[in-house]
Parts: structure tokens; C-alpha cells; sequence
């Protein structure tokens, strides 16, 4: 029997990824995936874009709902994928439990603790499942490097300095869309970087047990003197603009699913990134102590010339590095010994991956739920682990908000953290 499924959310991450991915669409998916799956469902509550994504889907008869609760009255399914804006995770996943769905959440699981809290009580209280999107740990490094640093190949985790450098179009892309206003987001640390802090706190299995933050928003601001426009569509230098983002490209459909979508509730998806109505930091440093000692310090720039991450990790015997290259995109994984030997472990990227989201990544996220994956159960991201990543950026802002004054966990859980001020 097929299991049964509802999207929320047909921007691109629902349909691209999840709808049709589930589909078994070239690129999106795997051709086994129609076997196992059933797609019975779109919700969104811009209609227009809802019934947008279904003619995507080449399924323009699939029913559209405005809320989940509709959806599984007129067309019932075992499992739920949100994916709307971040600070609607909560309202949208509890919804769906109290419907009696099965609930896997893209990252991060909320925009807050106290959010996180109320949603892992209505997954206890229901009986139902949750899962979280954290796709990175299905990369071809990163459960090697848990299983690397957990056997003890580095010893006792002392010292890890990560970081996210993000390039100018994906970078500046936060900032053409709603990931750039706090109260939808609860920032970049929390929106994208809750992929590393995951992954940092999963490699090392340990707790935080204190944060502290520093942040500033230099590069995305306002440039009177560049002739831009309001938005990259009506844009007078966008031909040589590295920010410039192109509602016609991939045969427009974004054109068709935001664009053409606009009226129904205002959302422009190429507003200009440089302006004055973000209310997100665009460059942050976090530092983390961990409840085994270890100490870490994580970066985030969102306006590097070339993209890459990395995580080095420095222990009692030894030292890994791993991530993705900002030279030639390239990820790498190696380990050096107290002697000062480096063992380098060959990753693998076939072209079957390169097609895929996140390098295969997505794909092997979606298999585990119908029961194709060949992953291990380490990777699948539990509730309280998807929480650790909003609680460590949580404190952030919070410690960001008092001028860079630690915060232990005890601060958050009891309101959404507060804006930062603009540095």
C-alpha cells in the first residue's frame, strides 16, 4: 500500500523538492519513488499559487486546500511535509498532528523555543510522529565525521571553528525574501545556519550550555548610489548585478508560482537586497560552550565572493576537518592523528547526486520515509536534536540584543528572542 501525502507550501521548496520529488520528476526524484508514494494533496493559502504548483505537477485537477485540517477531511493521508515560512512551523505542524498526520518539518522545526516545546507536546500528546528536515546529515562527509569523532578517532573534543560563507547569489537571495524579516525568521542562524549548528552539535553528541553573540548587517543596506530598482524585475542594472535574481530562469517557473501569484497576498519574491527594511544581521558569529567542555566558534557571512563551509575540529588526539570547498565547491573530509599524519577520506560525488538537491541529499531524506533509504538511523533528526539547533540560535539573539552577554539555555522557552539591534 502507498503512503499517503499532503504538502504545505508550494513555493520551491514544496513543490521542487518535496512534490516533485515524491513524483519521481527527473532530478527532483527517483523512479521508484511513484511506487511507494501517493501525492493526494496541495495546501497552500495563496490559492493562486496552490493551484500554480499543481499545473507544475502536470496534475492540474490535484486538490488545493487553504488549511490542513481540509485537506485531511476531503482527502486523508498518512504523513504531512510543511514547508512554509519558519515562524508558521508551529501553528501548521500542530494542526496537522491534531488531524491524526504523521509530520516531517523542513528546518528548522521553529523559530523559537517556547515554539519547539509546544510542538513536541502536541507530537507527545497525539502519539503522532515528527520529523525535521535537517538534510545535511544525509551528505556523504558529515556521518562519517560522527562516526569519526563519536569512536574517539580525535579523542576528547577540546576546540571547533566552523563556518558558513555563503556566495553572492545565494547569500543575497535571503534578502530579496522573507527570511530577511525577523519576525518570520528569527534570523539567518536560525533560518540557514540551523543545517551546521545541527550538524556541529551531531558530529560532537554534546549539549550547549552557554551562548554568546555578535552580529551586524554592513553589506545588504541601503546604496543611494546605485540606479536599482524596487525589485530585480524592473531593475535598471541587473544585467550586471551579482544579486540579480531572475523570475525566468528554469523555464519560469518562478515567474508562474510567485510572479503571477503576487496578487493574491502581496508576496514579492525579487525584492531589492539593498534596502533598509531588513531586520536580520547579514554577518554573525556564535560562540558555543558545550556541557563536555568542548568550546566552539561558528561563523556566518552571507556575502562571500564564492560559497563553501567548513567545520575543524580539534581534539585531545587528533584533528578532522571537513566541508566544501570555496574554491572549486569540492567536499573534503580529513583526519590527522597526534602525530601530525593526515589520513584523507576520498568523497565520492556521482553524477546521479550532482543532478539532486544538496548533493543527493534530499533524495535520501525523502527515501527514508518510504522505506527505500539505505541510510543510517543517526541521521534522522529527532525533535529534541532539531531543537538544540533553535535553542543554540535562539540564545543568540538574545545575547546579541545584550551587547554579546552569555546566555545559558534557562533564558529561552517562555517568548520568541528578540530582533537585533542594527549594527
Amino acid at each position: 500500500m502507498k503512503t499517503r501525502f499532503i504538502v504545505v507550501g508550494t513555493g520551491n521548496r514544496g513543490l521542487g523538492c518535496f512534490a516533485k520529488g515524491l513524483l519521481g520528476f527527473p532530478n527532483k526524484g527517483l523512479p521508484e519513488f511513484p511506487e511507494r508514494a501517493d501525492l493526494v494533496a496541495l495546501v497552500d493559502v495563496n490559492m493562486v499559487r496552490g493551484k500554480a504548483a499543481a499545473r507544475e505537477l502536470n496534475r492540474p485537477d490535484m486538490p488545493v486546500f487553504r488549511t490542513v485540517s481540509e485537506a485531511q477531511a476531503q482527502a486523508p493521508a498518512d504523513w504531512c511535509i510543511v514547508t512554509v515560512s519558519d515562524r508558521e512551523h508551529r501553528d501548521v505542524v500542530i494542526e496537522a498532528l491534531e488531524a491524526g498526520l504523521n509530520v516531517l518539518v523542513d528546518k528548522p522545526l521553529a523559530t523559537s523555543v517556547m515554539e519547539c516545546d509546544e510542538i513536541i507536546a502536541a507530537m507527545r500528546r497525539t502519539g503522532r510522529q515528527v520529523i525535521v528536515g535537517h538534510n545535511m546529515r544525509y551528505g556523504r562527509t558529515t556521518l562519517q565525521a560522527a562516526k569519526l569523532v563519536r569512536g574517539g578517532a580525535i579523542g576528547e573534543v577540546i576546540s571547533i571553528e566552523a563556518a558558513e560563507l555563503l556566495g553572492y547569489s545565494h547569500g543575497g537571495d535571503y534578502f530579496h525574501r522573507w527570511h530577511s524579516d525577523f519576525a518570520k525568521s528569527a534570523g539567518l542562524m536560525n533560518h540557514k545556519c540551523c543545517h551546521h549548528i545541527d550538524i556541529l552539535c551531531w558530529i560532537i553528541d554534546d549539549q550547549p550550555v552557554e551562548v554568546s553573540s555578535w552580529g551586524g548587517r554592513r553589506f545588504y543596506t541601503p546604496r543611494p548610489g546605485l540606479d536599482h530598482g524596487e525589485r530585480c524585475g524592473d531593475c535598471r542594472i541587473s544585467t550586471t548585478c551579482p544579486h540579480f535574481f531572475d523570475m525566468n530562469k528554469w523555464d519560469g517557473v518562478y515567474r508562474r508560482i510567485y510572479k503571477e501569484a503576487e496578487g493574491a497576498d502581496g508576496y514579492v519574491r525579487d525584492l531589492c537586497v539593498f534596502s533598509d527594511r531588513h531586520t536580520v544581521y547579514d554577518h554573525q558569529t556564535v560562540q558555543i560552550r558545550f556541557a563536555k567542555g568542548g568550546l566552539a566558534a561558528f561563523s556566518l557571512v552571507t556575502f562571500s565572493p564564492t560559497g563553501g563551509y567548513y567545520f575543524n575540529i580539534t581534539g585531545s588526539k587528533g584533528r578532522i576537518e571537513l566541508g566544501e570547498s570555496n574554491l572549486d565547491g569540492k567536499p573534503f573530509l580529513r583526519v590527522q592523528d597526534a602525530s601530525g599524519k593526515w589520513t584523507v577520506h576520498n568523497v565520492e560525488i556521482d553524477k546521479v547526486e550532482h543532478e539532486h538537491g544538496h548533493g543527493g541529499a534530499d533524495i535520501r531524506l525523502i527515501a527514508d520515509r518510504l522505506g527505500l533509504g539505505q541510510s543510517d538511523p543517526l541521521q534522522v533528526a529527532t525533535t529534541d536534536e532539531a531543537r538544540r539547533a533553535v535553542l543554540i540560535a535562539d540564545l543568540a539573539s538574545r545575547s546579541c540584543a545584550a551587547g554579546g552577554a552569555p546566555m545559558k539555555p534557562a533564558a529561552a522557552g517562555r517568548d520568541y528572542p528578540p530582533a537585533p539591534p542594527r549594527r
